[in-house]
């Protein structure tokens, strides 16, 4: 056979040569003599056309084998172009899809069949719409890949964010213009970008934060960051420290000596004092933070509590340190004033660490045990103890659970005596978590241990009993359940301490013989704890808008007194800060309407509390009026000429924790204010809105659905006086107060008694309904949670007993909830009171109740310190300072820069101590009109 041919011939060439060959032959035939020649020539010539016809069956089978190869590797490319992970779409000119993949398809929410002819730009969110527009021109006009990101959205109408990359096409058999452009999903990576956003914002906040020191130094210790909180705590500026001493510089040197040599013997090496006894754990890798003094530029001092960190490169090697230091002021007072309320309690106290061995003891524990402090502390606590293994069990049991109840044992004195108690245990914890030992208190019980005995069994009973009756009504609703319980018990855990904080320091007011320094402590007190539950009732508030606990409780209420009593209450700040404030009624306002007073002033109140705090030229115009209609809504705008707020943020601003710049700046407030009063502003029917300029100011414009009322519906509110005593010729008034917490029962009971009522006190439930039938009281102050019996359950059996007698009842509870006064209401209970309480209000409900008489004192209810610095004499002493410091003071108050105030006030405390102390009293009362009177006369600008 002959070789292939590499050209081989089709069928028209093999039959052209096989005609031509023939042709050849017959002239050949005619020619020769004979026919055998003839014969083998056509023998040859078709051998060669059947060769030539093998040749061709083969090609033919190649053929239709590549063929076959070919529409495979078509199927292939057209898998791999419809499944790609990204979208292919084919655009005219015009931007409408005339060839599209499926994952573009499924991208955009569509088939592919009907997303043919339809546009590119339809698919856009309506911010997104111009950006795809412009994307499509600019790929037909430029010669490059063209990019952009957009907002784009399903047919369904979900959004999602796409990376769009077009190129223009020039094929031939094609439209002439048209483009190429891919499609990818990018939501994922927007969101992930946004999450970094926030965390990089978030860290630049705290670092930035005024409420803690941020001092970073390069190796050798040498400031190289101090910020805001720094400047503000140490009184340098940044550009004074940084470069020029190290973090040793400014703290006291004698602790810095004594934690070098401190250092020195725990880690067995010498350290050297100064910068390096600072950081020496740190440099190892140790976690650190100790306590030691800072000294301000001033050179007075504070203590603080110091956090270190060695910064490294990526080689491990340190760079620096970081050193984040906390005002600790507050912290030490709290401390010394927590160690005199422990001193104060009658009950054993004791604290143990976790090996068992006790730390501290107050005095009611010395004398359980008839042994000193120092005898105790160190040794093992179960030897005080009749039965130590017992001891020693609950204690384990302390520690295991978190803390234990009512748990029964007997101190032995070193005399023989004994005493039974109720140990009640619970674990103390450092700033990390882990617990570190156990705080005890013991309740003598030794008098009446035989019915404690009895009425514990029956409290298990009843907590069984109880227990199963909440299981079952906690399947239904086990999520807001979980939710209600915990924010019922924060309440609860932080009102009840704090109604015996305020409540013992409204009982001190009333001596007399206090101190001015005393009187100011007292005040510090009181303003701390108001501020505490403040940002209590907005977390609680937060806290119930989520849940969708929050109720209107409508009242009827005289719009023009609310209105009087908001400008009053903000004319001092603004007259403060000299800007002009004006509360305009538009056309005529009826004299009484019925909404949510409560929530409606507190609206108010945040709205103009931001725009005072964020003024500082101008003024704030309030603007209230009235939209007919029905129903009847009430519109309000606030206007301010303050700092205003970016549009960006505009958005932002509504949402819980959340604050402008300017906010931040300010370094105030919680973030919660505006979006309180959103939703306070959507559960009374109505929405808020804002408009602001960076520079210019910001106007909060509100509405909500009121009803009006008849004149005279709405409730005067009463100025608060002091109650002296009951006014004589009474019958003697007796009030029974039923409180488990010690601090309590004394706190009410000292209340009443020093204005002349009968008192008894009881501990629980069971023994308040024996007294009720004992001692038939006029008035019941009821606590809601005691052990043995709840005082719901005691004053559903008084108001179910058979005897005549109908006490007033006062259910009172550390809760913050209208939920709770309902129940108590429900049950029986006359009124409610919450603690913590003021005393004029625990008088009033008395009153109400009983119609009692009282005595009130002339007396002022709020503390008057600056009443040491009225008189003539006074006035020659601040005269007799140096007329640049009064200056300087005049300016501060003109500013309302409370700081600088008492920056001033402490230099001229070198010069007379006293004048300053009385200065310094009437800066943290904000009684600047008394400022601004004693400093005028040394003022030399004045103002014009």
């Amino acid at each position: 056979m002959k070789k292939k041919s590499n050209h081989p011939l089709n069928a028209d060439e093999l039959r052209s040569l096989a005609e031509d060959r023939l042709r050849k032959l017959q002239n050949k035939q005619k020619s020769e003599v004979g026919g055998q020649k003839t014969e083998a020539d056509t023998q040859c010539l078709l051998h060669e056309l059947l060769v030539r016809q093998i040749e061709l069956e083969m090609q033919n089978e190649e053929l239709l084998n590549t063929r076959g190869e070919m529409e495979v590797l078509m199927k292939n490319h057209l898998d791999l172009y419809d499944f790609a992970p990204i979208g292919y779409l084919s655009l005219d000119k015009d931007g409408r899809i005339f060839e599209a993949n499926l994952t573009a398809a499924t991208l955009l929410g569509v088939d592919r069949g009907e997303l043919i002819d339809q546009g590119l730009p339809d698919f856009a969110a309506k911010e997104s719409r111009s950006i795809v527009l412009a994307f499509i021109e600019q790929v037909f006009v430029g010669s490059e890949r063209q990019y952009c990101e957009a907002l784009l959205m399903k047919a369904n109408g979900t959004p999602f964010w796409a990376a769009c990359h077009g190129t223009s096409v020039l094929y031939t058999n094609t439209p002439d213009d048209w483009c190429r452009v891919v499609i990818s999903d990018i939501t994922a990576i927007k969101q992930a970008e946004e999450v970094l956003r926030q965390t990089g914002a978030l860290q630049e906040a705290i670092f930035n934060s005024a409420n803690f020191s941020s001092i970073a130094t390069d190796a050798q210790g040498v400031i190289q960051i101090f910020n805001v909180g720094a400047e503000r705590m140490l009184g340098y500026t940044a550009d004074e420290v940084m470069n020029k001493i190290t973090p040793a510089d400014i703290s006291e040197p004698k602790e810095v000596i004594a934690r070098a040599e401190e250092l020195s013997a725990e880690l067995g090496t010498p350290i050297t004092p100064g910068f390096e006894a600072l950081v020496f754990k740190a440099s190892r890798g140790i976690e650190d933070i100790y306590e030691l003094t800072y000294i301000r530029k001033d050179g007075s001092r504070f203590p603080a509590v110091v956090s270190v960190t060695a910064l490294r490169d990526g080689q491990n090697t340190i760079i620096g340190y970081l050193l984040i230091g906390t005002d600790n002021t507050a912290r030490k007072q709290a401390s010394q004033y927590a160690r005199s309320l422990i001193e104060a309690s009658l009950d054993p106290l004791v604290t143990i660490s976790a090996d068992g061995k006790i730390m501290d003891v107050n005095k009611g524990f010395i004398k359980a045990t008839g042994m000193p402090r120092e005898t105790l502390v160190g040794t093992d606590f179960s030897n005080y103890f009749t039965e130590p293994k017992k001891a020693r069990e609950g204690y384990k049991e302390a520690f295991a659970k978190g803390s234990i109840t009512d748990y029964p044992l007997t101190i032995r004195h070193v005399n023989g005596s004994l005493t039974d108690v109720l140990d009640n245990a619970s674990v103390y914890k450092d700033g990390q978590g882990n617990v570190l030992g156990v705080v005890a208190t013991a309740r003598d019980v030794t008098e009446s241990n035989r019915l404690d005995q009895v009425l514990l069994e029956n409290n298990a009973e009843l907590e069984s009993a109880r227990s199963a009756a909440e299981k079952a009504k906690s399947t239904a609703e086990i999520a807001n359940q979980a939710k209600s319980a915990f924010l019922a018990n924060m309440s609860h855990e932080i009102r009840t301490p704090m109604n015996a904080i305020l409540g013992f320091s409204q009982l001190l007011l009333r001596d007399t013989g206090l101190s001015l320094l005393q009187k100011k402590y007292l005040q510090t007190i009181n303003r701390s704890g108001e501020r505490l539950l403040a940002l209590i009732d907005d977390i609680l508030e937060i806290s119930k808008i989520e849940a969708g606990r929050l109720t209107l409780t409508p009242v009827a209420i005289d719009l023009n007194s609310m209105l009087d009593e908001i400008e009053t209450t903000f004319r001092l700040r603004t007259d403060e800060k000299s800007l002009s404030f004006l509360v305009e009624r538009i056309g005529d306002l009826p004299g009484c309407v019925v909404c949510d007073e409560n929530k409606l002033m507190q609206v108010f109140i945040n709205l103009i509390g931001n725009a005072v705090k964020f003024t500082s030229q101008g003024g704030i115009a309030v603007r209230v009026g009235i939209k007919t209609g029905e129903p009847l809504r009430l519109e309000a705008e606030v206007e301010d000429t303050g700092s205003g707020i970016a549009e960006e943020e505009l958005g932002e601003i509504f949402k819980p924790f959340e604050q402008a710049r300017s906010g931040r700046r300010c370094q105030t407030g919680t973030g919660l204010g505006l979006a309180i009063s959103r939703e306070f502003i959507r559960l009374m029917g109505g929405e808020i809105r804002v408009s602001s300029q960076l520079g210019k100011g910001s106007i909060f414009r509100f509405e909500i659905e009121i009803k009006e009322c008849t004149e005279g519906a709405a409730k005067k509110e009463k100025a608060p006086r002091r109650v002296e005593k009951l006014r004589p010729g009474q019958q003697a008034i007796r009030v029974l107060i039923a409180d488990d917490k010690d601090d309590n029962r004394t706190l009410l009971a000292q209340m009443l008694e020093i204005v002349g009522f009968e008192v008894r006190a009881v501990v629980n439930g069971e023994q308040a309904v024996r007294e009720f039938e004992n001692w038939h009281p006029d008035l019941i102050l009821m606590d809601t949670r005691m052990p043995v019996m709840n005082g719901y359950e005691a004053i559903k059996k008084i108001r179910s007993s058979a005897d005549g007698d109908k006490p007033g009842i006062v259910s009172v509870t550390a809760s913050a909830f209208g939920a709770d006064r309902e129940s108590a209401i429900k049950i029986g209970a006359d009124d409610f009171l919450g603690k913590p309480f003021r005393e004029e209000v625990l008088f009033d409900k008395i009153k109400d109740l009983l119609e009692v008489e009282y005595v009130y004192t002339t007396a002022s209810l709020t503390l008057n310190p600056e009443a040491d610095g009225a008189d003539a004499l006074f006035k020659e002493k601040v005269a007799a300072l140096p007329e640049a410091l009064i200056d300087q003071l005049h300016h501060a108050v003109l500013s309302a820069d409370l700081d600088r105030m008492l920056e001033i006030i402490q230099q001229i405390e070198k010069h007379d101590a006293a004048v300053a102390g009385s200065l310094r009293r009437l800066a943290e009362n904000y009684d600047y009109h008394a400022l601004l009177e004693l400093t005028a006369g040394q003022e030399k600008d004045g103002l014009q």
